[in-house]
Order: structure tokens, then sequence, then C-alpha cells
């Protein structure tokens, strides 16, 4: 979820992340790929490029680069831990992500304690979860579409956030900051009217 509030990534980019994307030192994120499901026959995860091609080296904060450092630590604790039980990964000639040590060993920021890899429908069965009981229009998105709206409202150029979300075009971007202001506007509407409702 960090990944989506605090970098504006896509779904399939947060879950495509392999730490050698991750740069601790300089305090960046590479996105080379992401990860979608091939539901056509072979029913497996495999990596392509990002969206629009939209490969991009974009800056983290402090927090997040901290929050990094830790699980990486964690990860590599449980992989000493459980050696030859922890479960490696590996990307083959076609891009597909598997278990079965063919093609390069790949190392996704996204697993569980034993290795397992934790795949974007945990999001999206996450995002249902609190849509349905909490009655929140929520998803993996939606932290995106705030990204983008925090950095404008802050000041930011529209062509920065561009490049960093990896938009196809400034007028995506702008597109979702006005959506954004113009719900902000309707709330604030409803709650001026309720504030000063009376009978005249």
């Amino acid at each position: 979820m960090m990944l989506g509030y605090k970098c504006g990534l896509r779904l399939g980019e947060a879950y495509g992340l392999c730490w050698n994307d991750v740069d601790l030192i300089n305090k960046t994120i590479s996105i080379n790929r992401q990860i979608q499901w091939d539901d056509s026959g072979k029913r497996c995860w495999y990596f392509s490029n990002p969206k629009y091609d939209s490969f991009r080296t974009i800056t983290i904060d402090d927090g997040l680069t901290e929050l990094l450092r830790r699980e990486k630590q964690r990860q590599e604790e449980y992989r000493r831990f459980l050696k030859d039980k922890f479960v490696c990964w590996f990307e083959d000639k076609d891009g597909i992500l598997n278990n079965e040590h063919r093609g390069k060993k790949i190392h996704p920021v996204c697993i569980r304690n034993d290795g397992s890899y934790i795949q974007p429908r945990t999001m999206q069965h996450t995002s249902m979860i609190i849509h349905k009981k909490l009655g929140i229009n929520f998803t993996f998105h939606s932290l995106r579409h705030t990204h983008c709206s925090m950095l404008l409202s802050a000041g930011a150029k529209p062509k920065y956030v561009q490049e960093r979300l990896g938009h196809k075009n400034i007028q995506i971007t702008l597109g979702i900051y006005q959506h954004l202001t113009n719900e902000m506007k309707e709330e604030g509407d409803d709650i001026l009217n309720d504030i000063f409702d009376y009978d005249a």
C-alpha cells in the first residue's frame, strides 16, 4: 500500500518490483516491469513492460526508504533461517514467474516470511473488503490518484508528476487532479449547506 501511496505505482508495478530495482543508498526505485496474470491458457503470472513503456526511476522519501530497508532485512533473516525451505523465484525466457528454477533468479519485494509470492489479487481482495465492509470507495489505484493530487496540491510541477507516475500525457495527470478537486468542492459544499441549513 505504501508503494501506491508514496510512489504512485500501478498495482502491477508494485507487485512486479524486485530488490534490484530498489536503491536504498540513493533512495530511488526503478520501475522496469509490471506483473500480469495470463488467463488465456498458461494461467500464470508473467512480467511485461510497464504500461505505455513508462520505464522510470523515482525518488522515495526517508520513511519509505527505512520501511523497505527493514523489510529487506526481515526477508534476509528468514532466508538464512529457512535455508532450502525458503521459496526462491525465477523469471524464464518468456517472462513467466516460477519457482521451478527456470531462467534467471529474481528477488521480488512482495513475499511472505517463507518466500512465497504475494499476488496482486491479495490487494484486490483487501480493496473489496474495505469497500464492502467499511463502505469506503477504495482500490489500490485510489492511492495512485491520491499521490498525484497531493503532489500537485503541494505545488509540484505537472510535468514532474506526469513523469513520476508514468502517465502517457500530461492531460491525464491534470485530469485526475481536476476530478479530485471537483469532488472536494462538492464535499465542501455539502458540509457548508449542512452547517448553515436553517428554515428561512
